[in-house]
């Protein structure tokens, strides 16, 4: 076997190991084909490919490769391992989702990858799906079985198509847990595009990820212990709306107000529209007066703060 081809292999699951996914683009062929013979899903394109294994980490972000074992030769190359973590946040496929259990995991898969030209075409992955459920207390005579914990599993995971709302939300209420309940901008990445539109009101506007990142950035600069809940998530076509409560204290500065140390609590909504698998765009909506006046703060005459 060519030794280039086993490195191009090693690399690959060593940036899969890093979470770093983008990079991975650059050893799969632009029309790669992922299969997971296991579940039936299936996934076309370097996009493709990177936002099958954006959902494993988000359902697992604790998600772990260990005793990594790869034969073959320069076309195929078969590769073994244990994949562990634990299901912290919603696991999406194109069929089904399941939502967090809280459960961890330690599954033993193989994956067959098809190569040409150093360049991966062609990607199968097999595990044992009843183990796994089982380990996440989906299989009946597991602890979260019982009747006062888990409902069945055909209650449990939530049949979707590939263009159902409940798959919107589910991609929403993803991005609430990994951004706001973990007070982690970066995470955005994981679920909105690139050419992310934020429309802010008075607070202004974003035209790229990396600008509505800083916007979010502000926010948890100016309160550390930012708290969002999600009250209500209605959806229907690409859109999403969702009604949040928020709450904080004002430690840090915010759009140039100095730190007051009050205590702030209001609601809001966001309207979010969704396109193929990520968020887009968001319109933002918030009582800001009540905020300002909790911080004993004025508006600008133009209405801005």
């Amino acid at each position: 076997m060519n030794g280039g081809t086993m490195e191009v292999v090693r690399e690959l699951y060593g940036a899969l190991a890093e979470r770093s996914f983008e990079r991975t683009a650059g050893w799969v062929h632009e029309r790669v084909r992922l299969t997971s013979v296991a579940t039936g899903d299936s996934y076309t394109g370097r996009r493709g490919f990177i936002e099958f294994h954006r959902g494993w980490a988000a359902a697992f972000p604790d998600l772990h490769i260990q005793s990594l074992e790869l034969v073959g030769s320069d076309a195929r190359v078969v590769a073994e391992y244990e994949l562990g973590g634990t299901h912290t946040g919603p696991l999406l496929t194109p069929r089904c989702h399941l939502p967090a259990t809280g459960m961890e995991i330690q599954v033993r898969v193989v994956d067959v990858l098809d190569l040409e030209n150093g360049q991966i075409t062609a990607f199968r992955r097999y595990f044992d799906v009843v183990s796994m459920l089982r380990q996440l207390g989906l299989v009946a005579g597991t602890p979260l079985h019982a009747p006062d914990r888990r409902a069945p599993l055909e209650l449990y995971a939530q049949p979707v198509d590939g263009n159902a709302p409940q798959r919107h939300k589910a991609i929403v209420h993803r991005f609430f847990q990994e951004v706001f309940d973990r007070r982690n901008a970066a995470a955005a990445a994981d679920s909105c595009a690139k050419r992310y539109s934020w429309h802010g009101g008075h607070l202004g506007e974003a035209s790229s990820l990396q600008d509505y990142q800083s916007v979010i950035t502000s926010f948890f600069v100016g309160f550390p212990d930012l708290e969002v809940e999600v009250l209500d998530t209605i959806a229907e076509g690409d859109r999403v709306a969702v009604r949040f409560a928020i709450n904080g204290t004002h430690l840090g500065p915010f759009k140039g107000i100095s730190p007051t140390y009050s205590r702030i609590s209001g609601a809001g909504t966001s309207t979010f529209r969704i396109a193929d698998g990520r968020i887009v765009e968001e319109w933002w909506q918030a009582d800001l007066l009540t905020l300002l006046r909790q911080l004993e703060a004025k508006p600008a005459p133009d209405g801005t703060i």
